[in-house]
């Protein structure tokens, strides 16, 4: 698979994600198996993280559209980045969460990190 369709990949999945914590929040708090209703500032901190994911994924969406491999670089890297940060977070602050959370946050961020990082880097080698 070349670095323009795992970036496109990698992107549609933020945006569904994104969409996904913006839309049905409490769906999602549901499935993490508490069982119980989330307290109010959780679904809206859920929601902004939500739109984070969104705005990355669409941006990159867009600049791979575009076929600017420059732009398309610079979008896919923030999302690398932020992934990058969401892993490194739970290293750091993981005693906040259990172990299933951070093992299920780990198993998302760490590979869609590395596969943004590869294809921001193959698209920087187009330029």
């Amino acid at each position: 698979m070349d670095d323009r369709s795992v970036a496109k990949g990698v992107a549609a999945g933020r945006v569904l994600f994104g969409l996904v914590l913006l839309l049905a929040p409490r769906l999602l708090v549901r499935r993490t198996g508490s069982g119980e209703e989330p307290i109010p500032p959780y679904v809206w901190w859920l929601r902004a993280f939500g739109i984070r994911d969104a705005v990355l994924g669409a941006g990159a969406l867009v600049a791979l559209g575009e076929d600017d491999d420059a732009a398309a670089s610079r979008w896919v890297q923030a999302g690398a980045a932020a992934d990058a940060l969401d892993a490194a977070s739970v290293v750091v602050f993981g005693r906040d969460l259990d172990r299933r959370s951070r093992m299920v946050t780990l198993a998302v961020a760490v590979p869609a990190a590395a596969a943004g990082w590869r294809a921001a880097q193959g698209l920087t080698a187009r330029r």
